[in-house]
């Protein structure tokens, strides 16, 4: 049975009073499955919710016009993003740059407002000013969420798997569960470049990630890649998102030394991954013994479809 431990109180300790006094007033079911908090600066509070958007009034109420829903200040956003970056923004220029930051418990804090670009390239963000929206995505356990997929997939040895899915499929909270049973009984390496996975705040994970569980935290994967291989000898390296053509050199070295992979990727099935050039790559070299595919809304981190990419 899936037990759910949302970590939306983290995503609370850095919203004003009265916005998080709004969400606080929300039903207890209805509060655990807030994915998202969005602050648009002159607008309005909004939450999701199944992958649907909802305004919010100030007595916890979701509703789908924004009559009496709370407005949102540029104090408001002003507020999130210092009490996010600990009062110190000069000291995570990287996140900055990025577009976000990972805050204790593993929610992730994006914003967009103006960028500053890099002199020496104007193709590259050196950092973002005038922030006027911010989007809060709620970090969550869900205690045997993967129980399916690691039944189907890893019941007798160690696999490599592809978890596909469009955002808010539950991509990450299915990964960290899976790093949970699997940490359980095999060496694996955790790249975890947004912190989402682990949640680990001074070195220590605050999320259950297993017992033979090896994070490497904030490091980029191709970094974290390498390193892992070298120095942990991993059976299984765990990693979000991938798809870009520095991430492809790295997993092939992975594989190459003899490493399963479990990593996630955005599509919206199976044949929109496959048209992705470095996801077709890894399928064709058969890189991943199986794909899966993960729904959204009331599927939300359900397993859709299974697809064998080996012979056995």
């Amino acid at each position: 049975m899936e037990k759910y431990k949302s970590k939306i109180k983290y995503a609370l300790e850095i919203l004003p009073s009265e916005l998080a006094g709004a969400v606080r007033a929300m039903p207890e079911l209805e509060q655990d499955r807030v994915q998202e908090i969005r602050l648009r600066a002159e607008k309005f509070l909004t939450v999701t919710l199944f992958d649907k958007e909802y305004y919010l009034t100030a007595d916890g109420k979701t509703k789908h016009d924004k009559e009496n829903a709370i407005a949102v200040t540029a104090g408001h956003i002003d507020t999130v993003i210092k009490r996010a970056f600990q009062n110190s923004m000069h000291s995570f220029s990287r996140e900055l740059a990025r577009g976000y930051i990972t805050i204790n418990g593993g929610c992730r804090v994006g914003f967009c407002g103006t960028a500053s670009l890099d002199p020496k390239n104007s193709f590259c963000t050196e950092s973002v000013k005038n922030i006027s929206s911010v989007n809060i995505r709620v970090a969550r356990e869900v205690i045997g969420c993967a129980d399916e997929i690691y039944g189907r997939v890893f019941a007798n040895e160690p696999k490599s798997l592809l978890i596909i899915g469009p955002p808010s499929s539950g991509k990450t909270t299915v990964l960290r569960d899976l790093c949970r049973k699997l940490g359980e009984n095999a060496r694996i390496s955790v790249i975890d470049e947004r912190s989402e996975l682990s949640a680990t705040v001074t070195g220590k994970p605050q999320n259950d990630i297993g017992e033979h569980s090896d994070v490497f935290n904030s490091y980029n994967k191709q970094d974290g890649i390498i390193t892992a291989v070298k120095v942990m000898s991993p059976e299984i390296l765990i990693l979000d998102e991938i798809g870009s053509k520095e991430d492809l050199r790295a997993l092939e070295f992975a594989v190459n030394s003899g490493v399963k992979l479990v990593a996630t990727t955005h599509a919206g099935d199976y044949d929109e991954a496959k048209k992705k050039s470095g996801i077709s790559k890894l399928i064709k070299d058969k890189v991943f013994d199986y794909a899966c595919v993960l729904g959204k809304g009331s599927l939300c981190g359900k397993m859709t479809r299974l697809v064998k990419l080996t012979d056995d």
